[in-house]
């Protein structure tokens, strides 16, 4: 069952928002004004390809998502409180920017280097917020 989180809160609201279908999230990236690549969040102070200044630049939206290119199953918690096992991923979510995301399957058979990925945001336990996690882009789009 899919859950509407219009109403919710982003835990992190200066990388992400909740995409009018009220499940999938769209990033912030700042454009840069010199070379026209996006830099990813939003707020750093300079473009992560040439270096130019990003500080009057506005934030552009675009759908959250990206390239599988690697990914461990995590059975140990590297932080407290984290839950385990839990799939870490790095993941091309723009040219040039490769994030670190946690993908949202039961197991690893369901992945493979090179797949599209879909952002969608989850419920957290502790009440109206979400977070973001990927899922692959087939499934993203049946949930």
């Amino acid at each position: 069952m899919t859950i509407d989180l219009r109403g919710y809160t982003p835990q992190h609201p200066q990388l992400y928002r909740l995409a009018a279908d009220g499940r999938s999230l769209e990033f912030f990236y700042a454009p840069c004004p010199a070379c026209g690549k996006l830099s990813f969040p939003a707020m750093v102070p300079g473009c992560a390809h040439c270096g130019a200044s990003l500080q009057d630049v506005q934030p552009v939206a675009h759908a959250g998502g990206g390239t599988l290119l690697e990914f461990v199953t995590l059975h140990v918690p590297l932080l407290p409180g984290m839950d385990t096992p839990r799939i870490a991923a790095d993941i091309r979510i723009a040219e040039g920017v490769i994030e670190e995301g946690v993908i949202a399957v039961p197991d690893e058979s369901a992945l493979r280097v090179g797949m599209d990925l879909q952002a969608v945001g989850v419920p957290l336990p502790a009440g109206e917020v979400f977070t973001c996690r990927f899922v692959p882009a087939d499934a993203g789009a049946a949930a």
